[in-house]
């Protein structure tokens, strides 16, 4: 469940009453709307660039043909070239695109230009002065992780361990590879003994505490997985560790069963380090609740709550170097144990050479660089002031295969299907289409985060909905979702429509509907399974912020033989095209598939004269995680007195208001063009009755109440 409770009564408490007034606000702005009759009323905006009273008021065409029926657009749209989207990846994978760098701006100017020649109304290119952190450039100044002794006779330690850098990847010929690091990690040396602290979650430290073992004063070393890396940074220094180092843990059946890593294999070898940023909040940490835009006042880098302890990333060989040299009794908890070979897990602190220490450096520095949004938009024909939004980032850590340029490398074709219909057609969707190419999504959903600040009033009074693409395509079994509930229903009707790439004569509804846990395992009849969104991709702003429905897709491999939820090679530079090109999708079937779901989702939305939302579905969500929520917390819930009766109250009314307002809708004159507007504002608006302006405690912009 998405509520998150903890066992604080007092913040319980709040969060409960903040989630009851704006169930309450939900359900009377739908009574009340359905009893005036009257249209929502919008907001102007004086902005003039991309999201503008442009869009409103674009003259149509007097030439537009319109098509008896769908049957031509759907055609485009399940002829998507698998071959395209293979040509796209080659050339987004062949040169590293770091946010802020020549290579990020580079793809995006690659972008523009196809946008600019492929049929569209308008592209612009949208800029920000984001503060991003990058590794030294200088030799001498590399990241690093040492073993040191100290030589008495010349008084100062003498390195006899160095943690080293990836193996460049054979199959790519640039070579123009960042040094491994943690963006925004604090730069500093610093020296100590060294604990393990299994995954850095503020249970673990409470159980080092109870086994009297001392992190304060020393480097604590955990793995990934579990919880997001910034937390980690934040619970290390929190409990008084001078630094953090962070490494992958092995998969289980490569280690085991000696399946082949890369580039033989998908599992992760001895040499990859994975990346990755440790920003707690999302956007230019300069500019939090406005845009980085030209003028704005920036806070100065010193008021900054930045991280406040050096971290650094390693690889899987150089993390057993260090865990092997541990003293200590062996940890007897087995939710402790990894699976590095010949590795004994012990607390520390320290190595069993007492006089061995632990030195970590981190020369990183923080720079303010302009980065680039690429909004192409396709102007609607009957509603061009509702807006369908469909986006995916850019910027990746190395060469980015998976995350994200197989997910931009379908959207480009998606694109073209679009921008061809109109541009060779005269075909334009009842809606406004824009797509996003979002800049600094690695640092902190920077792009995406940006543009929300720029245009939330307009975002948030005519966005029917975003449709992320992160991530997309990491195996070939079945699909894992995660969305605002009320785009379940126009997500299950799309994939209806894609056919099995394998074949079959199967749906890929078919397939994310039997191969899902319960149906497989048990035999059950459910329906797909789709998951609360988190805040881990650039719809959290949209959703977050200005309660845009927003969803996102991955086609996953099978969790039951691969024993990995995210893929080995996440974050590395072995994210190669040779990676997916012969150990993923070799023939682009599944990235063709996705195409056509996302390309038919997307006309789904934009098209159809009702919107296809379905706020029952919100409903029994949100009462199936009060069930789930009561059941898991209700003995903490009685012993602090916390009544939820009115929750469950208010839940019964929303239910029985959303269906009621469903059944109406069936009845609905769809030739009347106030009743049908009245109708969609209705439906669009839904999700905003769950935003609190004032944002959650502790963490004002964020004001989704629901999904946080």
């Amino acid at each position: 469940a998405n509520i998150m409770v903890k066992k604080n009564s007092c913040l319980t408490a709040i969060l409960m009453a903040c989630l009851c007034i704006v169930i309450a606000i939900g359900f009377s702005k739908i009574v009340m709307s359905n009893k005036t009759g009257a249209p929502q009323k919008e907001e102007t905006s004086k902005h003039e660039d991309i999201l503008t009273e442009e869009a409103a008021n674009q003259p149509v065409p007097e030439k537009i043909v319109q098509l008896s029926t769908m049957a031509v657009v759907r055609k485009r749209i399940k002829g998507m070239n698998a071959k395209n989207i293979k040509r796209n990846l080659k050339h987004l994978t062949r040169i590293t695109h770091v946010g802020g760098t020549p290579g990020e701006e580079e793809l995006g100017t690659w972008i523009y230009n196809k946008w600019k020649k492929g049929g569209f109304d308008k592209v612009e290119q949208k800029g920000y002065d984001a503060l991003l952190s990058y590794p030294s450039e200088k030799e001498n100044e590399r990241n690093k992780v040492e073993v040191v002794e100290m030589d008495e006779e010349r008084d100062e330690y003498v390195t006899i361990f160095e943690s080293q850098p990836e193996t460049l990847d054979p199959t790519v010929k640039d070579e123009n590879i960042m040094q491994a690091f943690i963006a925004y990690a604090k730069a500093g040396v610093v020296t100590g003994d060294l604990v393990y602290v299994n995954y850095c979650r503020v249970e673990d430290f409470v159980q080092l505490l109870y086994e009297n073992v001392t992190v304060e004063g020393n480097i604590a070393i955990c793995r990934y997985e579990k919880i997001y890396r910034g937390d980690k940074a934040k619970n290390a220094a929190r409990f008084g560790a001078v630094g953090l180092i962070l490494y992958t843990e092995p998969n289980f059946l490569a280690q085991v069963y000696g399946f082949p890593t890369y580039p033989d294999g998908i599992y992760l070898p001895d040499t990859g380090i994975q990346r990755g940023s440790i920003a707690l909040e999302n956007g230019d940490p300069q500019t939090p609740g406005y845009p980085a835009s030209e003028g704005i006042y920036r806070t100065p880098e010193e008021d900054l709550e930045l991280p406040t302890i050096p971290v650094q990333c390693i690889s899987i060989r150089d993390a057993r170097y260090l865990l092997i040299r541990m003293r200590g009794e062996p940890i007897e908890y087995p939710q402790w144990r990894g699976y590095l070979m010949n590795v004994t897990y012990r607390y520390g602190p320290g190595f069993v050479n007492s006089t061995e220490k632990v030195r970590l450096s981190v020369y990183n520095k923080n720079e303010v660089r302009k980065v680039y949004n690429i909004i192409g938009t396709i102007y609607g024909r009957s509603e061009p002031d509702r807006y369908i939004l469909i986006g995916n980032h850019r910027d990746a850590w190395a060469y980015g295969a998976i995350d994200p340029s197989g997910a931009t490398a379908i959207m480009m074709e998606i694109a073209n299907v679009f921008g061809s219909l109109k541009k060779k057609m005269n075909w334009r969707p009842r809606r406004t289409i824009i797509f996003c190419s979002w800049a600094a999504e690695e640092f902190a959903l920077i792009g995406s985060n940006e543009f929300v600040e720029d245009y939330a009033r307009i975002l948030t009074t005519r966005a029917v909905a975003y449709l992320n693409m992160d991530i997309l395509v990491q195996g070939n079994f079945t699909i894992a979702a995660s969305a605002s509930p009320n785009l379940k229903e126009a997500m299950f009707e799309a994939a209806k429509l894609v056919p099995d790439p394998d074949g079959s004569d199967s749906t890929l509804y078919d397939i994310w509907k039997d191969r899902q846990f319960a149906n497989r395992v048990y035999g059950l009849n459910l329906p797909p399974q789709v998951g609360p969104l988190g805040a881990g991709s650039d719809y959290a702003s949209f959703v977050g912020q200005c309660g845009v429905s927003s969803m996102n897709a991955i086609y996953v491999p099978d969790p039951q033989s691969t024993f990995y939820s995210v893929y080995p090679l996440y974050h590395t530079v072995y994210e190669t095209f040779h990676m997916v090109k012969n150990l993923v999708d070799p023939e682009f079937i599944y990235h063709r598939a996705f195409g056509q779901f996302y390309g038919y989702l997307l006309l789904i939305l934009s098209n159809s004269k009702v919107l296809p939302l379905n706020c029952r579905d919100y409903a029994i969500d949100l009462a199936t995680n009060f069930a789930q929520l009561n059941y898991t917390h209700g003995e903490v819930f009685n012993e602090q007195n916390i009544d939820l009766t009115s929750l469950t109250t208010v839940i019964d009314e929303l239910t029985e208001a959303t269906k009621q307002f469903h059944r109406r809708l069936n009845f609905i004159d769809t030739t009347d063009p106030l009743a049908v507007r009245i109708a969609n504002d209705q439906l669009m608006m839904f999700e905003r009755a769950f935003v609190d302006p004032v944002g959650l405690p502790g963490r004002p912009f964020t004001r989704n109440v629901i999904y946080a």
